[in-house]
């Protein structure tokens, strides 16, 4: 992945902590129960987990990039996915095409493999 890689994604980092504090600022502001601080928590640790799996990087070469339990990668890009789902559902209602095929694109290229596969537990074979 390279420098430029670690560049941006330290850009990003900031960018998403920046957005989070403000929104942190504004539920304060309108008296709801959290503080800014509380935003002060956020993790990136996944990220690359994550950013590699959508670009078709095999799970068991995933699992090499952090000792992070495999659930929790899975679980952290199912909630990718439902993510991406509200996010589609929210642009059709406003209209904005650009965003839902974005999310679509996204969408499509997370939900595959090992990680979406039917759970014997849920399924019940």
């Amino acid at each position: 992945m390279g420098d430029i890689w670690l560049k941006r994604r330290g850009q990003e980092q900031l960018g998403l902590y920046d957005t989070a504090l403000r929104l942190g600022n504004l539920q304060a502001e309108f008296k709801l129960p959290i503080t800014p601080e509380e935003y002060d928590k956020e993790k990136f640790g996944l990220v690359e987990v994550v950013y590699e799996w959508a670009k078709g990087t095999p799970f068991a070469d995933i699992c090499q990039l952090t000792d992070v339990p495999e659930g929790l990668r899975v679980r952290t890009i199912v909630r990718l996915d439902e993510t991406c789902r509200e996010f589609k559902t929210a642009a059709a209602i406003m209209g904005n095409s650009s965003l839902y095929m974005k999310m679509d694109s996204a969408n499509n290229a997370i939900k595959r493999d090992i990680v979406f596969a039917a759970s014997l537990y849920i399924t019940g074979v």
